[in-house]
């Protein structure tokens, strides 16, 4: 069985400046690693919830229908909608485009800034996740 989020993952560790962000604990699904810097950028995808059936023939779903949100978290506001840019791109290549909706905002207590977006996509036909 296939996992969606693993491949957008590997996806995203072909960028270099993603690749080192993984390579300090940066880039994680689900939630920021708590033992990470505060001042080091990091990458969080988390699935909004479970896929959803898609794509109907004789009965039957042809694929599924996926939503993340990735939030990016860096103390310096340019490097955050950097980063989600080149995340942007590279879904794109997957078939995975933004949704409405988000957050960008500076939190005082993190002295970061934060920027989440949701992305969107379909499997291909008849491919098991």
């Amino acid at each position: 069985m296939k996992d969606m989020l693993d491949e957008l993952v590997e996806l995203l560790v072909t960028d270099e400046n993603i690749a080192s962000i993984q390579k300090a604990e940066g880039l994680k699904s689900y939630q920021r690693l708590e033992t990470l810097a505060n001042d080091l950028p990091s990458i969080t995808i988390s699935p909004t919830g479970p896929p959803e059936q898609d794509s109907f023939g004789s009965n039957k779903f042809l694929s599924q229908h996926f939503v993340f949100q990735v939030s990016i978290e860096t103390i310096d506001r340019k490097l955050c909608k950097t980063l989600q840019k080149t995340v942007e791109m590279i879904f794109m290549t997957k078939g995975f485009y933004q949704m409405p909706g988000g957050l960008d905002e500076y939190f005082n207590d993190t002295k970061r800034y934060v920027d989440a977006r949701f992305y969107q996509g379909n499997s291909r036909l008849y491919e098991n996740y």
